[in-house]
């Protein structure tokens, strides 16, 4: 029978049946080893979230190891909590219940007010149940991961997540190199798809110089790129060019724009900016500088298409230029999607950008958390998922994230998670401010809420491993 995910399914029986089983037993091997206390619980989650390639989309693309992972501990910091071994923090109890108030803003809104949105089938149940699934199933599992940390944090350091990062990407990149070897000797499309790669990114028309884009074995190569693009300031710092020019490679065949985006924000972030500004000065800034050249790339892009067109056939114009021109191209789509200079994804931020212009006071709310399966479907039409928003199927898991809590919970929810997320403690070393400011200006184009998540604990309880190690590693 088909899904809405049939298309990504493999067309071997064999394969898709080793892909949709490999994320439980990967998620069962690495609790297993922590409980037995041979990896920590960052190790255990970020190695969950490097093996996402794997999923079981039977019943969707979100049913990963790290799912099943925050699913175990979800359940176990809730028996906690309910017996008394754990409590919630004061300071985090007003991020537990943002979800509820907004769905409940936009309740009264859509009552009292105005209701914008599409019901398909007339299932108007669905639009108030939904907030529930999303709750339980997507944000107090990330909320649980987080106390989790902080639980464990005796055990944890900013510098052991340093190590496991550098590890994870060495690793990854060997997966990479194997992977690509495997696909140009062989040419087999099951092959390749059991050793993580997806069969779209497999198509040597759109996917790069090699007809590739590597992905290792995390979700997506843009997700790839945006790891290896966290990963890369470790090397630096540790002076380890070699290790650094490795991961740049692997990053530019990911061919993914985010790449490019976030390496310039780390190049603004950590050599641009002046070093003892605040952690949210150095986000604010690092956005106003990449705004700012975003909007004279928008400005000159006329010059850059004409480049691009009378140079296609060379290899580091398609490199460099042929995903970008696409973005940016409107003949085709008749439709403006830049905003402040950014060409938003027209399947994915664009409708939600478009929705949110016409009904403004949603700004304050959100739309609720989960409910963007009720956006009318007549945002998207012209875009390969028009249909299935007509029938209600699917939602937009937007890859913007700052964008994505603001259109879901609304400015007011945003302002309290920018504030809680980015304190850091007095002990916390320069560079580990820093990256913390890094990451929270890449989550603004990448999909990394498990690691801004990490980060920002660590630094808001941050203990050193001893003075000396402090001192000579991260000052």
């Amino acid at each position: 029978m088909k899904t809405v995910y049939s298309s990504l399914q493999s067309s071997n029986l064999f394969v898709e049946c080793f892909r949709e089983s490999m994320p439980i037993v990967i998620a069962m091997i690495l609790l297993y080893l922590y409980y037995n206390r041979r990896i920590s619980i960052i190790d255990t989650l970020l190695y969950a979230f490097a093996s996402e390639a794997y999923t079981m989309l039977v019943i969707g693309p979100t049913f990963t190891a790290t799912f099943f992972v925050g699913i175990y501990i979800f359940v176990e910091q809730a028996h906690q909590l309910f017996t008394g071994k754990q409590y919630i923090r004061k300071n985090y109890f007003l991020l537990l219940i943002l979800p509820l108030l907004s769905s409940i803003t936009v309740f009264l809104i859509s009552q009292f007010y105005k209701d914008p949105f599409n019901y398909p089938g007339g299932r108007l149940y669905a639009f108030y149940t939904k907030p529930i699934y999303f709750y339980i199933k997507t944000y107090l599992p990330l909320f649980a991961i987080g106390a989790k940390i902080v639980q464990d944090r005796k055990q944890l350091s900013f510098e052991k997540f340093a190590d496991s990062i550098k590890k994870i990407a060495v690793i990854s990149c060997i997966i990479a190199v194997i992977q690509i070897t495997v696909q140009l000797i062989f040419q087999n499309v099951e092959l390749s798809e059991l050793l993580g790669l997806q069969s779209r990114y497999l198509l040597m028309e759109i996917n790069g110089p090699l007809g590739i884009r590597v992905q290792a074995l995390f979700a997506e190569p843009k997700v790839f790129s945006a790891f290896l693009s966290l990963a890369i300031p470790f090397f630096l710092k540790d002076r380890n060019y070699k290790m650094a020019t490795v991961m740049f490679v692997m990053g530019i065949l990911t061919a993914s724009q985010t790449f490019w985006v976030n390496i310039v924000a780390g190049g603004l972030l950590f050599f641009c900016l002046p070093k003892m500004l605040s952690v949210r000065w150095k986000i604010v800034g690092t956005l106003g500088i990449i705004i700012g050249i975003f909007l004279l790339l928008a400005a000159s892009k006329e010059y850059f298409m004409k480049q691009y067109l009378a140079n296609r056939n060379q290899p580091i114009y398609r490199l460099l230029l042929e995903r970008s021109t696409y973005r940016y191209n409107n003949d085709i789509w008749r439709k403006n999607n830049v905003i402040f200079g950014i060409p938003l994804q027209r399947d994915m931020e664009l409708p939600v950008v478009d929705f949110l212009r016409d009904e403004p006071y949603l700004f304050i709310s959100g739309y609720g958390p989960g409910n963007s399966t009720f956006i009318p479907p007549h945002y998207f039409f012209g875009q390969a998922i028009y249909q299935n928003r007509v029938e209600g199927i699917g939602g937009q898991n937007l890859n913007m994230r700052w964008f994505f809590i603001l259109a879901e919970f609304g400015a007011v929810s945003l302002f309290f998670f920018f504030f809680i997320l980015t304190r850091t403690a007095q002990e916390t070393p320069l560079f580990a401010r820093s990256y913390l400011a890094y990451l929270a200006v890449c989550f603004f184009f990448s999909q990394i809420d498990l690691f801004f998540i990490i980060v920002a604990l660590l630094c808001a309880y941050y203990e050193p491993i001893n003075e000396y190690e402090h001192e000579r590693k991260y000052n």
